[in-house]
């Protein structure tokens, strides 16, 4: 009975298994030689006092470096190629949301509202703050058309002479 536990012990554990399968594979250090029967209450108690290490069959698994590298290279090669063919897209229509950069119009009840850049007499936002912050640097201060703040505004050159 304890020859049937130990080797229901080796067969049940699957790293036990395949440590007694490696050894069925190679000669047996036994006394009778190849012929004789695994000793399975040996094989337990080597392995509880030396430790586990699992054999893998055909050694251990293997990336290959070799192929994702050049499967990379050639991907970014493509990407590049591909990007001198792609026209950059115009700029984004005015959006009605103000940003530090943005062109704007002053209406006639003084707020700002946005437009897009054409480059001749363009006020352009140079700071958006609360409604209890003061401008900065003498720029000239116009309430957000929705309502979300103070856009402080600087007038071009082109922009001066046109008003």
């Amino acid at each position: 009975m304890p020859a049937i536990n130990a080797a229901y012990h080796v067969l049940s554990d699957p790293g036990r298994r395949a440590v007694y399968d490696a050894q069925q594979r190679t000669p047996t250090r036994g006394p009778m030689g190849p012929a004789s029967e695994p000793d399975t209450e040996n094989l337990v108690e080597e392995r509880s006092t030396v430790g586990y290490r699992f054999a893998y069959p055909d050694g251990p698994a293997r990336v290959p470096w070799r192929g994702l590298l050049v499967a990379s290279v050639i991907a970014i090669i493509g990407i590049v190629v591909l990007a001198q063919f792609i026209e950059p897209s115009d700029p984004a229509p005015p959006d009605g949301v103000l940003r530090n950069g943005d062109c704007v119009e002053i209406l006639e009840n003084g707020d700002a509202d946005e437009i897009a850049c054409d480059g001749s007499g363009d006020i352009v936002v140079r700071e958006f703050i609360g409604f209890d912050r003061v401008c900065s640097n003498g720029l000239e201060r116009h309430r957000d058309r929705q309502g979300m703040g103070v856009a402080c505004v600087e007038f071009t050159a082109d922009a001066v002479a046109t008003t």
